[in-house]
C-alpha cells in the first residue's frame, strides 16, 4: 500500500475550514499533518477540527510534511510559497497565485530553482465532467464560445471581505473562467475587457488557434449564479456546467492530481499556466482601470 502523502497546511480562512483541509485530510492519498496560520485562534480551531497539531512556527510546521498546501490571501501567498519551495516541498497553491505578476513571477521562479512542482486550485480541472467536454470540442469544428462566471459571493458570507471586496470579481473568480476558455478554445494570447470588476467585467479573448470568445465575470448577483462555457462549431454546440459536479469524484482526483505532482508529474493545473492567467488578469484589471478614468 502507497503511504499517503503528508501535508502541512498554511492558512485556516474559510476556504482551508471548508476544502482544502478537509479534502486532503480525507485521504488515501494524501494526509494533513498540522495547520499553521497568522491568527493562533483559527490555526487552533482547524487543527483540532481535522484532528491535527496546530503550529506556532513556519519552519516547525515544514519540517513535519512531504508537501505543503497553502490556502492565504494572493498578497501573502508568494512569501510563503517561496519558502516551503525552498524548504524542497511541492505545494498546492491558491488562485490567483498572487495579487500582481511580480509576485506570481516570484513563485514561479522559486519552484523552478529548487525543482519542486505545483499543483493550483484552478477547480474545474478536477472535475471528470472537463475531461468529456474538452475531449469531444474538435468534433463540433468550434467557431467561437463564450462563458461565464457569476455568483452572489460578494453580497454575504465568508467571502465578502478583505481583497475579494477590494480587488473584484476578475482577481478572485477571473482564473477560473480563463481556464475553462482555454480548456475550451486553446490559450489565449490576447484579451479586452470593459465594465468594473467590483460589479460586471465583460471580456473578449482571442485564441491561438484564431478563434475568439466572450467571457462575464460578476459576483454581487443575487440568486444562484453560475459558472459554464458554451462552444459554438460548425458541427454543433457543447456545453460545461461547472456547478454539476460529483464532490466525492473531485475531491479524489484533487488528492490523486496532488500526490502526483509531488511525485515529479506534470498537471494542467501547473504554475506555468497560472502565471499566464495572471498576466491575463493584470491586463484586464489595467483595461479596466483606464477605462473607469476615462
Amino acid at each position: 500500500m502507497t503511504t499517503a502523502l503528508s501535508v502541512g497546511l498554511i492558512g485556516a480562512g474559510p476556504w482551508a475550514r471548508m476544502v482544502t483541509g478537509p479534502v486532503l485530510a480525507a485521504g488515501p492519498q494524501t494526509c494533513v499533518t498540522g495547520v499553521w496560520s497568522r491568527t493562533d485562534a483559527h490555526a487552533t480551531e482547524l487543527a483540532a477540527q481535522l484532528d491535527v497539531p496546530a503550529y506556532e512556527d513556519v519552519d516547525e510546521l515544514l519540517a513535519n510534511c512531504d508537501a505543503v498546501a497553502i490556502a492565504v490571501a494572493p498578497a501573502a501567498q508568494p512569501h510563503f510559497a517561496v519558502r516551503a519551495a525552498r524548504a524542497g516541498k511541492p505545494l498546492l497553491l491558491e488562485k490567483p497565485l498572487a495579487d500582481d505578476v511580480a509576485g506570481a513571477e516570484m513563485i514561479a521562479g522559486a519552484l523552478q530553482a529548487a525543482g519542486t512542482g505545483a499543483l493550483v486550485m484552478l477547480s474545474s480541472r478536477f472535475n471528470p465532467a472537463l475531461d468529456d467536454f474538452v475531449a469531444g470540442i474538435d468534433d463540433l469544428e468550434p467557431l467561437g464560445a463564450r462563458g461565464c462566471f457569476i455568483s452572489d459571493a460578494f453580497l454575504g458570507g465568508a467571502f465578502a471581505h478583505g481583497w475579494r471586496l477590494e480587488r473584484g470579481a476578475v482577481l478572485d473568480v477571473g482564473p477560473h473562467l480563463l481556464d475553462l476558455l482555454e480548456a475550451a478554445l486553446g490559450e489565449i494570447v490576447d484579451v479586452r475587457a470593459s465594465g468594473d470588476p467590483l460589479g460586471w467585467s465583460s471580456l473578449v479573448c482571442t485564441h491561438a488557434s484564431g478563434a475568439t470568445s466572450s467571457g462575464s465575470l460578476c459576483c454581487t448577483v443575487a440568486g444562484d449564479g453560475r459558472t459554464e462555457v458554451e462552444v459554438f462549431g460548425r458541427r454543433g454546440i457543447a456545453t460545461f456546467d461547472a456547478r454539476r459536479v460529483d464532490y466525492g469524484a473531485w475531491a479524489n482526483r484533487l488528492r490523486d492530481a496532488f500526490s502526483m505532482v509531488a511525485g515529479g508529474e506534470a498537471h494542467p493545473a501547473n504554475v506555468g499556466r497560472a502565471l499566464r492567467l495572471q498576466r491575463l488578469i493584470a491586463r484586464i484589471e489595467s483595461e479596466l482601470a483606464a477605462n473607469s478614468v476615462a
